[in-house]
C-alpha cells in the first residue's frame, strides 16, 4: 500500500454502495457479507479508509 485516504465523509454513500449488492452481503465469504456482520464500529473503521497502491504491491 502506497496511500491511505480517510474517506469518512462518503463512508455512508459507500456503506449503502455495498448494500445494493445483497446477494453479495448475504453469502458468507464475499467482502459485503463479512462486513455486513461485524459490529457496526468495525466496519465503519474499515470502510472509513481507502487503500490505494500498485495491485501487485498489495497482493505481496
Amino acid at each position: 500500500m502506497t496511500t491511505s485516504v480517510d474517506v469518512t465523509p462518503w463512508a455512508d454513500m459507500k456503506w449503502a454502495a455495498i448494500l445494493t449488492h445483497r446477494g453479495e452481503v448475504a453469502r458468507e465469504r464475499p467482502l459485503p457479507g463479512i462486513l455486513a456482520r461485524l459490529p457496526e464500529a468495525d466496519r465503519n473503521r474499515i470502510i472509513q479508509t481507502d487503500a490505494k497502491g500498485d495491485p501487485v504491491q498489495l497482493t505481496h
